[in-house]
């Protein structure tokens, strides 16, 4: 069954409210104000049953200019309109104002309501039609029937009846993003039964027993106790449903309006790309402009950044970031109105394109093709892999599909699929331990070269060790620290490299596969004398700035010293142990005298004991204790040193 809801439009007394009476036998103007003053204020809200047994919802607005934005949140999300004019009036500035609104909003199907027929003659009637297909020309409700309609006689209500059941299979059935979400209108308090909220939804579906969240705010669950649609109670409503939803959980304080209850919690954001059409004709916008910015119920200010033009002329339709004063939680594709600042001027509207945009500080060329890239990606549906490539682009890293899945708002199996079925090349996919990493074709060929890159880097630098960097050494170096999808992409990535025949593995680093040690005869008498040095400090710990200092008067500069400690290091000349270093001929000597010593004292020896046996510094024998400690021979037990029974196999 489809689900639709009608909204009606015009200007104010204009008979909005008496013509859906008429139609549905509902007042849909409750308030005391509203009954005193004669006009509309807040919404209202009734359904109409159709012959063929079909229900929709329908949604009155109010006329009034001062109350346009109550206007906007009411025609959000309706599918038909009922555009009404007054026979006895005829177009009239909140006529022009709700219709360039509904059009923004992308109503398309819609039927215009001559009402009060009964007020005027038959040139008067002949007159006003004549008004309206002049209004409506070039306009998307140009093709739209008109009909002769009075509330008071019920003269055409049957034949407006016949014209609504007429376009309801016209209307296309709203695609499910698979995520409830409804923008509340009304909230009373209902004694014995608790709150209640009402709204149109949006998106997804929504059963009885189900937990949701009020966006944005601190993620508060509230459970749904009951549903009605149209005053009966159901267990479901969908998409396109006029919904009373009885929550618990909920109390006052948590809400303010703006706000949209959905099954997810999805990101707010207080800044949007988006795109802007003009249609104030005695206007025109710069680069920067104070706005009032309405979506659904959510109304706050805003400043508009100007990113594809300097300024913009009525009719015109440009690419904008908007950054909002306060947070809101958006979809693509949600459709917007704004107001200029003192709120008494409808200027334009659009569909924003982007809810987690970068902050767009400067307007180059390469940005103003990846809006509009972005623009044809988001607003034509069939391009799925081009929002996904705008995803990856704007994180500039590899990614978890599950992260853009989210920032899409589209299932992570769509994801997947697409990036594997679609252009294939255009995004890489990886899987790593049993997860799948997502990085773009460019973006890949980037992290490729600079693997290589860092790789000729390094063996430049360190040309006498065969080894070349770790795998963790790349994190670093790509900015992966805090990235996990980014750890594991190198993983694979560095697999690739490899099985190119690029690079090779050398012990637990990757080296370049044509890399060649080369150590010329200046080289090798600096390496000596570096292992000199070491051995001349005998029995105390070796100290890497000290070394640095007087290497200075050989041309060794600190990284040259580091790569002859490392190559010193891998031919086991020099023993390292957390970020420090022996000499082996040193460490084997200090063994020795201990092992010895510990033979014949079973109850072990303390550290000042084992000092002057070897002769040395308190560092020294801090340090290769904990090597001895490491290597499993001897153990510390308080005070002493004991051997222990490996230890005891060494000196047999």
């Amino acid at each position: 069954m489809k689900h639709l809801i009608i909204g009606t439009a015009g200007h104010v007394d204009h008979g909005k409210t008496a013509l859906i009476k008429a139609l549905t036998n509902i007042d849909c103007d409750t308030h005391k104000e509203e009954k005193e003053r004669g006009i509309t204020i807040n919404l209202g809200f009734s359904h109409l049953t159709l012959p063929s047994g079909d229900s929709l919802g329908i949604v009155d607005v109010p006329g009034h200019k001062d109350f346009i934005k109550t206007m906007v949140a009411g025609a959000f999300g309706i599918d038909i309109v009922l555009l009404v004019i007054a026979a006895d009036s005829g177009i009239m500035p909140q006529t022009v104002e709700h219709l360039k609104i509904i059009e923004m909003l992308g109503v398309k199907k819609g039927i215009i309501v001559l009402n009060k027929v009964d007020l005027v003659d038959e040139e008067m009637l002949e007159l006003a039609e004549l008004e309206i297909d002049e209004f409506l020309e070039g306009t998307s409700l140009s093709d739209a029937p008109v009909l002769q309609v009075s509330s008071v006689t019920g003269q055409g209500i049957n034949e407006l009846v016949t014209e609504i059941s007429k376009l309801f299979p016209e209307v296309k059935d709203k695609k499910d993003s698979g995520q409830f979400r409804m923008y509340i209108d009304r909230i009373f308090n209902v004694k014995g039964i608790g709150f209640v909220v009402t709204g149109s939804v949006l998106d997804g579906k929504l059963e009885t027993g189900k937990d949701l969240y009020l966006l944005p705010g601190k993620n508060k669950k509230v459970k749904v106790r009951n549903i009605q649609r149209h005053g009966d109670s159901i267990n479901e409503v969908i998409c396109g449903d006029r919904a009373a939803i009885n929550l618990a959980g909920l109390k006052l304080d948590d809400y303010h309006r703006g706000m949209v209850l959905s099954d997810k919690v999805f990101e707010d954001t207080q800044m949007i790309d988006a795109t802007f059409t003009l249609f104030e004709e005695n206007y025109q916008i710069g680069l920067w402009s104070k706005v009032i910015f309405y979506t659904g119920t959510f109304e706050c200010a805003a400043r508009m950044h100007l990113l594809d033009h300097d300024t913009q002329h009525p009719g015109q339709t440009a690419i904008v970031q908007f950054h909002l004063e306060k947070s809101v939680c958006l979809f693509n594709k949600d459709k917007y109105i704004i107001r200029n600042s003192s709120n008494d001027i409808t200027l334009g509207g659009g569909d924003i394109i982007d809810v987690q945009p970068l902050h767009h500080k400067k307007r180059t060329p390469k940005l103003i093709e990846s809006l509009n890239d972005l623009v044809g990606a988001t607003l034509e549906s069939d391009k799925l892999i081009n929002l996904i490539k705008i995803g990856l682009r704007k994180e500039n890293a590899p990614v978890f599909p599950e992260k853009i899945a989210e920032k899409l708002s589209i299932p992570f199996e769509d994801i997947i699929k697409e990036c594997e079925d679609t252009e294939v090349g255009s995004i890489r996919t990886f899987t790593v331990n049993g997860r799948k990493i997502l990085v773009s074709k460019d973006i890949h060929s980037n992290y490729y070269q600079a693997v290589v890159d860092l790789l000729k880097e390094y063996h430049q630098k360190n040309t006498i060790l065969e080894e070349g960097l770790e795998t963790t050494a790349f994190y670093g170096k790509f900015g992966f620290g805090g990235n996990e999808a980014g750890k594991f992409y190198v993983e694979a990535l560095m697999g690739i490299i490899h099985d190119d025949g690029i690079i090779k593995k050398v012990g637990t680093t990757w080296a370049l596969k044509g890399h060649e040690v080369k150590i010329d005869q200046k080289t090798r008498d600096q390496l000596k004398w570096v292992e000199d040095i070491i051995l001349q400090v005998g029995m105390d710990k070796p100290n890497e700035k000290d070394i640095a200092a007087i290497a200075v008067d050989r041309k060794i500069n600190k990284d040259r010293l580091k790569m002859f400690l490392k190559y010193l290091g891998r031919k086991n000349i020099l023993i390292f142990f957390e970020g420090e270093f022996i000499h082996a001929t040193i460490l084997a000597k200090c063994r020795k005298l201990l092992l010895s010593d510990l033979k014949s004292k079973d109850r072990g020896i303390n550290e000042k004991d084992f000092r002057l046996l070897i002769n040395g510094t308190k560092k020294l024998v801090q340090l290769v204790l904990s090597i001895f400690i490491a290597e499993g021979i001897v153990t510390k037990e308080t005070f002493y040193i004991l051997m222990t029974d490996k230890g005891r196999e060494m000196v047999k």
